[in-house]
């Protein structure tokens, strides 16, 4: 597992800033350079007033700010997190579980536990099989997910929507490797919970692991979709949903979008494989939804 420099994310953002641009040997008219490559004209006196602290960014640069973590190599959220409380909230204003329609309650539920929590470990690539019963419903999603601390943690804090007709009590994480469950919340009105899995080690910032985990549901009549939604831009994402072959779809589609609410960015047919999957594979997914869904008949 690598780290950044060692780095203890105590250091504030001009500092970080300013050895990360030490650390990729980066003049800032080449910075300056390769964010025009992105799409983004930042005057070489603005960057050197970040660096040396005499300015911080002005409100609505999260964007700026990502682009600048990419070409630094830094982990999504690594400079942006180390503004004064205040200043992060102009930036990158951020609601919790804000591109999904349940993300009140969620919120709620994330207050429960340690909502310090919430983003300090990023996911860089994920792998989910969602399985089906017989009636079409979700029995289990098995997890593999890679993820890289942007602060120094020790848990990774996940979610879970039951269908209409499922009892959220009865539905159970349970950890397979390189993590263990912790505190589980949950809303019967909602049908929705949030869940701790602890690492096995605290991670410092940069360091990676890799996470499995599955979700075992407790729905019993047949379900339309399934999607998992990212607060953050990771760099890999798969999605299978396998069918049993007594409950076979007539029609299966891909979507991606910016919220669970808003208009399909991207929508697909996709032709289930032998072993009666659909497969999604997403490089490079932005911030909102990727599912699948599908018609019986």
């Amino acid at each position: 597992m690598g780290s950044n420099g060692g780095d203890d994310g105590r250091l504030k953002f001009s500092d970080a800033l300013r050895s990360a641009i030490r650390a990729r040997g980066l003049s800032l008219s080449r910075l300056r350079a390769h964010l025009a490559d992105k799409g983004f004209d930042v005057g070489i006196a603005t960057l050197s007033t970040w660096q040396s602290g005499a300015r911080v960014p002005r409100d609505g640069s999260v964007a700026i700010l990502d682009a600048l973590e990419d070409v630094l190599g830094v982990p999504s959220g690594w400079l942006v997190e180390r503004l004064e409380p205040a200043r992060l909230s102009a930036v990158r204003p951020r609601r919790p579980f804000a591109v999904v329609d349940e993300s009140d309650a969620l919120a709620q539920l994330l207050a429960r536990l340690d909502g310090a929590a919430h983003g300090q470990l990023r996911t860089s690539g994920v792998v989910e099989e969602v399985v089906l019963s017989a009636s079409g419903a979700l029995r289990v999603k098995h997890v593999v997910q890679a993820v890289q601390a942007v602060r120094s943690a020790d848990r990774l804090v996940i979610v879970h929507q039951t269908e209409s007709d499922g009892d959220i009590d009865e539905v159970l994480p349970s950890a397979i490797g390189g993590c263990r469950v912790g505190r589980v919340v949950r809303d019967r009105d909602r049908g929705v919970l949030v869940a701790e899995l602890l690492l096995d080690r605290r991670l410092g910032v940069g360091e990676s692991a890799v996470l499995r985990y599955d979700v075992h549901d407790a729905a019993t009549h047949a379900t339309t979709e399934y999607f998992r939604f990212h607060e953050w831009p990771i760099t890999h994402h798969t999605l299978e949903v396998r069918f049993d072959p007594a409950a076979l779809p007539v029609r299966v589609m891909e979507f991606q979008r910016k919220t669970s609410h808003s208009p399909d960015l991207v929508r697909r047919e996709i032709t289930l494989s032998q072993d009666r999957r659909a497969q999604v594979v997403v490089p490079d997914a932005e911030p909102g939804v990727v599912g699948i869904d599908w018609q019986w008949s």
